[in-house]
């Protein structure tokens, strides 16, 4: 875990933001507060590398999903790609996108918001890359010369369980 207490904090703010904002419909799956899970629990199960569900625009609007190898720090999630690829293609010209992480009935965790791409160069590219190298050994950088780590910059970031307790605090 990379957080620090301000950003564990910042991103149950952003939970309860989210979750304050549901229609009746969705209150009524995730019961806000008795199946959500907090800040402290989802930091604890994102720690390390994730197989994420990444939804994100084509070039044409139309959605697409897929699974990325994806990496939570501090409150936010990281993803990479090369800079051809159609689904950053997409995001440049519809930077949003979601990102889900779950396990069946289990749990579920669901972000959306604005998509950062993070190109060689950009200021906030250093601690995800050297996580990339020390992971894979090499840089999503090195794989392409369109290499791109794409950062979810959340506005909406919701939370589910059944059984919440179970992740302790």
């Amino acid at each position: 875990m990379r957080e620090t207490a301000a950003e564990v904090t910042q991103l149950q703010d952003l939970i309860d933001r989210s979750l304050a904002r549901t229609r009746p419909h969705m209150r009524a799956i995730v019961h806000p507060g008795k199946y959500s899970l907090s800040a402290k629990q989802v930091v604890k199960l994102l720690d390390g590398l994730k197989t994420i569900a990444v939804a994100a625009p084509a070039p044409n609007g139309d959605p697409l999903v897929a699974p990325m190898d994806g990496w939570f720090l501090h409150g936010k999630f990281y993803f990479s790609s090369s800079g051809d690829a159609v689904r950053i293609r997409g995001l440049r010209k519809r930077p949003r996108a979601s990102i889900a992480y779950f396990e069946g009935e289990r749990f579920l965790i669901n972000a959306h918001g604005q998509a950062e791409l993070m190109l060689r160069g950009h200021a906030d590219a250093g601690e995800i890359d050297a996580i990339f190298q020390d992971h894979y050994g090499s840089s999503a950088f090195d794989w392409s010369d369109e290499g791109v780590y794409v950062r979810l910059d959340a506005d909406r970031f919701y939370t589910y369980s059944r059984s919440p307790n179970s992740f302790g605090t």
